[in-house]
């Protein structure tokens, strides 16, 4: 099974399970009834054609749930880790702040919401300033757009210890040029930003309305695309959504490569936890895991904070952590950020959203221009609401399931190559989260 599915499936799902083999029926041994209900249902098919490829007398499979004893009793370790140290005051023209030591491509979790954000990073610092010059990666808060931009740094520093990478947020940069301006070091500010291999510029969405900063970030742009020096910017929007950016700049900031980055599906969610355990040191259950991730959906930095909260109280109690420990622990932390979204209020955003009714959305009308806020609706309640397809069909007025099916496909597939599509999303998504949050 490690050979036919991916890295992240396998090390989510089949890790610490077991198999044996008594006359032609094999056994799976999982460790938590989750996974096993999960596995029955997903992979029980492909498990059992791997089998008889290797054991061709096998031709039953059974999923079966581990007789030890229950994971909720394991107790709760923390490996201390020593601090970092303290970032010092940064003027501007001192050297710029270092790149993150643990923001590298070996603790970045993929899954099918940044897959195509990380092979394009790869690609950026497999030859930097050659393909993909600027990369700009935009998404919400939390889902790691500065990991995978420091990321590429990393790796072009492994590549070669003598490259410039200076990485900055927006903020800094415009602090810099205001401070360069003040104290007449203009040339300094230039050199710093200039003369580079590799600028990374976070959150550049607050060059917004900043004149003087527009400008400057404009000739240092150009600056290093003549030179053919690599240019990385994140922000939460594609560019031309960002409000009073100027023309000239959106324009450049959408000529290289413009990709995005979704929140965390389940099993992403359930892989970064582990990912997280294992580089804290912390030894949770598995079926806490699947507890947060579960509960907790919105973005990676929410799910690591409460993946602390609940490992720093056991730790202070001395308790072991337990689903029902998790669940008091992180009741406000669920409660105030997982408000469950319903199939309704998905299809009243979608309308407003395109001017439609909702009878339009719901009926068999095939007018072109229903078209795609009809799949955009199906897409979002089955990524929000995590409703079966059947259950959606039913509330897409008695659609058939490989209908359901079909539009959620074709939004995926959408969402890879249209930024219109992509913009649409993200703003009905940010209205439903408003609605989360009121």
């Amino acid at each position: 099974m490690e050979v036919v599915l991916p890295q992240m499936q396998f090390a989510t799902w089949f890790k610490g399970t077991s198999c044996q083999i008594e006359n032609d029926t094999a056994c799976v041994i999982t460790n938590n009834s989750f996974g096993r209900d999960w596995i029955s249902s997903k992979y029980k098919d492909q498990l059992l054609s791997a089998l008889i490829k290797v054991c061709p007398g096998v031709k039953r499979i059974e999923i079966k749930l581990s007789q030890r004893e229950p994971l909720a009793e394991t107790p709760l370790y923390i490996k201390s880790k020593p601090l970092d140290p303290p970032t010092p005051t940064r003027s501007h023209d001192t050297p710029p702040p270092p790149l993150k030591s643990d923001y590298t491509f070996e603790t970045f979790v993929v899954g099918n919401n940044n897959s195509f954000a990380y092979a394009v990073a790869q690609e950026v610092a497999s030859g930097p300033g050659k393909r993909h010059n600027p990369f700009f990666v935009y998404g919400g808060v939390g889902l790691g757009k500065t990991h995978l931009a420091q990321a590429v740094g990393h790796e072009v520093l492994n590549k070669n210890p003598d490259a410039k990478v200076v990485y900055v947020s927006c903020e800094t940069f415009t602090n810099d040029f205001i401070n360069a301006i003040a104290s007449k070091k203009t040339a300094q500010f230039k050199k710093n930003y200039r003369d580079v291999d590799v600028l990374i510029v976070d959150d550049i969405q607050f060059l917004s309305s900043k004149e003087g900063s527009q400008e400057e970030f404009f000739h240092t742009f150009n600056a290093l695309q003549q030179k053919s020096r690599q240019i990385i910017l994140t922000a939460d929007k594609i560019p031309q959504a960002i409000p009073a950016l100027e023309g000239r700049l959106a324009s450049r900031f959408g000529g290289g490569m413009v990709v995005d980055i979704q929140p965390p599906n389940f099993e992403t969610r359930m892989a970064i936890l582990r990912e997280k355990c294992k580089e804290k040191g912390y030894m949770i259950p598995d079926d806490v895991v699947e507890y947060i991730a579960k509960n907790i959906s919105s973005n990676i930095r929410e799910l690591e904070g409460a993946l602390n909260r609940l490992a720093t109280t056991c730790q202070f109690k001395g308790t072991s952590a337990s689903v029902q420990v998790a669940a008091e622990v992180l009741r406000d932390f669920v409660s105030s950020t997982n408000r469950a979204i319903d199939s309704a209020e998905v299809i009243s955003s979608v309308c407003k959203h395109y001017g439609v009714s909702k009878e339009e959305i719901l009926c068999k009308n095939r007018k072109k221009e229903l078209i795609i806020p009809r799949q955009v609706t199906i897409y979002l309640i089955r990524e929000m609401t995590h409703k079966s397809l059947p259950e959606i069909g039913k509330i897409m007025g008695g659609k058939d399931h490989t209908t359901i099916m079909h539009s959620h496909k074709k939004i995926e597939e959408l969402l890879k190559v249209d930024l219109l599509i992509k913009n649409d999303i993200e703003n009905i998504r940010a209205s439903l989260q408003s609605v989360i949050n009121k």
